[in-house]
């Protein structure tokens, strides 16, 4: 039987992992992955990085060890942005992102897998807005990655401890990853995993805990005022996996870039100056046990962010229940991405999921309120699919058309405040203008079962359709760009754009072979301009030596490999 894959698509990182009759394993994708970040946990995991080589697109780890032109946290963008620039290259963020779906296909090919990766289950947080469900299902497609289902995080993550929860449990999930934080309560009944509430905070998570620790820890470092941009990206690398290394020790050493020395960290240094961002994951936590009372029989906690001892405390301390540590934080949540696959598919037939609303979807309506009212349609926690029909009429006779605010959020907080997201404005044309009182027309909000929205408008009169439309954003604005922006993708994938690969193993000596990788993995992601393109020229040359020539162009690689010495 084939392959079942799930993609756990990050925002800082990303998994692959695929099930089968027998198991569920995720897939190694980077081998470049520095020496120093082995042991980890960090061996399956490939960084969502985008970087640009000129105009030749770099992943994982080549992109996250560069500095310069470079995409991080492309999923952070989906709800916000339109187009992201790396350097001199734009993109839409759908294009970006089906780059990094693209090279995800590409590296499950290498690993030597027969089943294509053209189908996934692709995993969303479950306090993503519609918008992004779109475009993550839309980034896929134009990868040529057919969504079998987008599946919440946390769904997925207790899907992948199924078997040891066993049936009539509860389980609060806690899925805090590089971007976004996801609490989730579920009710495990006879191998179904069914959401009972849900809460999150969008924008926050191992990104803003980086952000903090060197916040703290910068102030003691002399000149660091003074430091460039590939300095700055060198010790943001070297902090993070001491951040990460202080999980298990009470202190790290950092070093510092172009040999200047190092700093000691303590545990407690981190845990003082992350501590107000842990405090702001108690509102979620306390929102789906209230929502959602009884005793949790399980907790898991997933995610890079929720490694840390101390926010393994806290949230243990809140909930009333230790930590489920059977299954590896930083994979979990793929694993169960490829479960619910293999469910869909056939291969898994002891399970089942069910996923549904974490945000409430309405309308805003003035009335009486200066800033307009939420007008609730569909409740939060609803089980998906989901469907609400309301009617609506002209404001003046003989209108052409109604405008429609519809927003995804919470009823209970002010219209402008941050929770709320208006996911678009409809524009619905009239079949014809008429007297006020025989204006009216249904308009019918419809979740799949992926919590994407379908917006269908009927005139009361006729019957007449009057707007059927999916919720889009971006592109999806206008479906007639896809076709161009599938050929942008497969333009700027085309192998002849990307970096030319080591030559054939055994061609040339071990020790040509030690310099070429010491050159492409250590040293050219951190240069730029002459000393780029004259590095490069070396590394071709050796590449491409005949045997009586390797010699001389190994020495001249050697020669030029010893000014960069800070770098090895």
């Amino acid at each position: 039987m084939n392959d079942s894959y799930g993609i756990d698509f990050g925002t800082t990182n990303s998994v692959v992992a695929r099930v089968t009759a027998r198991d569920v394993e995720t897939i190694a994708l980077d081998p470049d992955r520095p020496a120093e970040w082995d042991g980890t946990g960090f061996d399956r995991v490939l960084p969502s990085v985008i970087g640009f080589d000129r105009d030749a697109p770099l992943f994982g780890w080549a992109a996250k060890t560069r500095t310069g032109a470079r995409i991080d946290a492309v999923k952070r963008m989906f709800a916000t942005e339109d187009t992201v620039r790396a350097g001199t290259t734009e993109l839409r963020v759908e294009e970006a992102a089906a780059l990094f779906f693209r090279h995800l296909q590409t590296r499950v090919a290498q690993a030597g897998f027969t089943t294509p990766l053209d189908r996934a289950v692709v995993t969303i947080p479950a306090n993503s807005r519609g918008v992004a469900r779109y475009r993550t299902k839309l980034s896929a497609g134009l990868a040529g990655i057919e969504v079998s289902a987008l599946i919440n995080e946390p769904t997925a993550a207790a899907m992948a401890h199924a078997r040891r929860i066993g049936s009539d449990q509860r389980v609060l999930v806690f899925d805090w990853g590089g971007g976004t934080l996801d609490v989730t309560v579920l009710q495990s009944f006879e191998g179904t995993f069914i959401e009972q509430a849900s809460k999150g905070v969008q924008r926050l998570g191992g990104i803003d805990l980086d952000r903090a620790f060197a916040d703290a820890v910068l102030p003691a470092v002399g000149g660091a005022s003074r430091w460039g941009a590939h300095e700055r990206t060198i010790f943001a690398l070297n902090l993070e996996l001491a951040k990460i290394r202080l999980s298990t020790a009470t202190s790290a050493v950092v070093a510092l870039p172009g040999g200047r020395g190092h700093v000691d960290v303590t545990r407690d240094q981190l845990e003082r100056a992350v501590l107000p961002l842990v405090e702001r994951t108690r509102e979620p936590v306390e929102t789906c046990l209230r929502e959602s009372p009884g005793r949790i029989d399980h907790l898991v906690m997933v995610g890079g962010s929720a490694k840390p001892p101390l926010v393994r405390r806290f949230v243990s301390d809140l909930v009333g229940a230790p930590a489920d540590d059977s299954v590896d934080p930083m994979t979990a949540i793929a694993e169960g991405a490829a479960i619910a696959a293999g469910i869909l598919h056939g291969t898994v037939t002891d399970l089942d999921f069910h996923v549904g609303t974490e945000h409430a979807l309405g309308t805003i309506v003035h009335n009486d309120a200066p800033q307009g009212k939420f007008s609730v349609l569909i409740p939060r926690n609803t089980k998906y699919p989901a469907r609400a029909t309301d009617s609506y009429m002209a404001a003046r006779p003989y209108q052409e058309e109604v405008d429609i605010q519809v927003i995804e959020g919470d009823p209970g907080k002010p219209i402008d405040d941050d929770d709320n997201v208006v996911l678009k404005v409809w524009s619905v044309p009239l079949v014809e203008p008429r007297p006020v009182e025989r204006s009216a027309f249904d308009v019918t909000y419809e979740y799949d079962v992926d919590g994407i929205l379908h917006v269908t408008a009927r005139d009361h009169l006729t019957g007449t359709l009057m707007m059927d439309e999916e919720l889009s954003f971006g592109a999806g604005e206008n479906k007639s760009e896809l076709p161009k922006m599938r050929r942008r993708v497969d333009g700027l994938m085309d192998p002849e754009r990307v970096t030319r690969p080591p030559s054939p193993e055994g061609r040339l000596s071990p020790e040509s072979e030690a310099a070429m990788t010491k050159a492409t993995k250590k040293i050219l992601p951190f240069v730029e301009g002459h000393e780029r393109d004259s590095l490069e020229r070396l590394v071709t040359a050796l590449a491409a030596a005949a045997p009586d020539e390797e010699q001389a162009r190994r020495d001249a690689l050697v020669r030029e490999l010893r000014r960069y010495a800070y770098l090895l």
